[in-house]
């Protein structure tokens, strides 16, 4: 007399019911680029490369510019943000406007840039570009609405930063100084 094992009857059941694989059902086993997503998770210590720095005492916030064009704004635990201008400029200077939330950056390809960082993520509200000249220097006098722009043939332009548009109003090198 033959002996039935539990296995063999199972054994015998599978093998009698053909098994069919569902397309739906199968597994994707290829990575697709669709599948990533790219993100910076962490920054830590001073910015590479620093070319600019700027101090507001108000808000007590440290902005710190780099030769790549990055923006670091620093400020009490907690408050860490970091910004690209489009370009491929360096920051050549920074300049709070005191107690506004806002700040101008001057880069190496002859820019200024006016930035509101009121809200969450800083962004640029207003761009100036310079065609002629190179810029060197920016100096905003405290509480002031002119700023004065410093080029590499010595001349001064005035930029109004309510509107950030240029006035008319230049010092030139030549009739400042004694020939």
């Amino acid at each position: 007399m033959k002996k039935f094992t539990f296995k063999g009857v199972l054994d015998g059941f599978r093998s009698s019911v053909a098994q069919q694989t569902r397309v739906d059902q199968e597994i994707v086993e290829t990575l697709r680029p669709d599948n990533f997503q790219v993100a910076k998770t962490f920054r830590h210590g001073f910015p590479f490369q620093p070319t600019a720095v700027a101090f507001d005492p108000v808000q007590h916030l440290l902005a710190v510019g780099t030769k790549s064009g990055s923006l670091r704004l620093l400020g009490r635990p907690g408050v860490d943000s970091h910004v690209r201008h489009e370009g491929e400029g360096m920051v050549l200077q920074i300049q709070f406007l005191l107690n506004e939330g806002a700040l101008i950056t001057a880069t190496s390809d002859d820019s200024l840039h006016l930035w509101n960082f009121r809200q969450k993520k800083p962004e640029v509200v207003h761009s100036l570009k310079f065609q002629r000249e190179r810029i060197t220097y920016i100096h905003l006098p405290l509480q002031s609405k002119w700023l004065y722009v410093g080029t590499e043939r010595g001349n001064i332009h005035v930029v109004n930063i309510e509107s950030f548009v240029l006035s008319g109003y230049v010092i030139n090198w030549n009739k400042a100084i004694e020939l």
